[in-house]
């Protein structure tokens, strides 16, 4: 293994909570202006995962990626609501305050890893904006030889394209890569570019049994460090 992928929110850092409010308010607003077309506004709201004003650990609003979200909504407004779904969930991205909580020992895990020879990169489906600011406030930039975010109609987790950065300008195999996150659309990503090594953590938003594609399902990302000791 040459190349080690981490995924940002739920295994860098403890879920960010400012994600959680603005998947809460980007489906108050698409309720307030589909009204009109929306047949059971209650039935509409647990059928995203929210109950009692609160996203559901593994729903669609939990740990779906944007293009599972906007075919939903698409789907209780009875038409296409895509391109006003891409365009508030941007503005709503744009105007995030992140909310940056490390894993404790992360840092010491990436120089470690580092140390052994390691290239290491961040897979997120945060904005590049998001991505710079959670470099600046951690100083982790020195960490990562390549850093993958999402912006607006660009290629989403699980689709493996979302990784031509990395193939398209390293001399890396799929084999010698290790992807490690924390949801189902993090392995699921994995699974779908034929990487060598799939790790799930436990510290974000996907509930265990749907880790199930995962090689190793750990506590949180430090222990990456034990399971390649494993593979020595």
């Amino acid at each position: 293994m040459k190349w080690i992928l981490f995924d940002k929110d739920g295994t860098l850092i403890y879920f960010d909570g400012s994600w959680m409010k603005i998947g809460l308010q980007l489906v108050d607003d698409f309720m307030e202006a589909y009204k009109d077309d929306i047949h059971d506004i209650d039935a509409a709201y647990k059928h995203l995962g929210i109950v009692d004003g609160e996203i559901q650990p593994g729903t669609i609003m939990a740990s779906g990626a944007l293009e599972e979200m906007v075919k939903a909504l698409c789907d209780i407004a009875g038409q296409d609501v895509s391109k006003w779904a891409q365009k508030r969930s941007q503005t709503l991205v744009d105007n995030r305050v992140p909310e940056n909580v490390l894993v404790e020992g992360i840092y010491e895990t990436l120089e470690t890893l580092q140390n052994q020879g390691y290239k290491m990169g961040i897979v997120t489906s945060d904005s590049k904006k998001g991505v710079e600011q959670f470099l600046e406030v951690t100083q982790f930039d020195h960490f990562f030889d390549v850093v993958i975010s999402t912006e607006a109609n660009a290629v989403e987790k699980p689709n493996p394209e979302v990784l031509n950065p990395l193939f398209n300008n390293y001399d890396v195999s799929p084999q010698d890569v290790i992807i490690v996150g924390d949801t189902a659309n993090d392995i699921q990503t994995g699974v779908n570019a034929k990487l060598g090594l799939k790790i799930a953590v436990l510290t974000g938003v996907g509930l265990e049994q749907e880790l199930n594609k995962a090689d190793h399902i750990v506590d949180n990302a430090n222990d990456v460090l034990g399971i390649l000791n494993q593979y020595a």
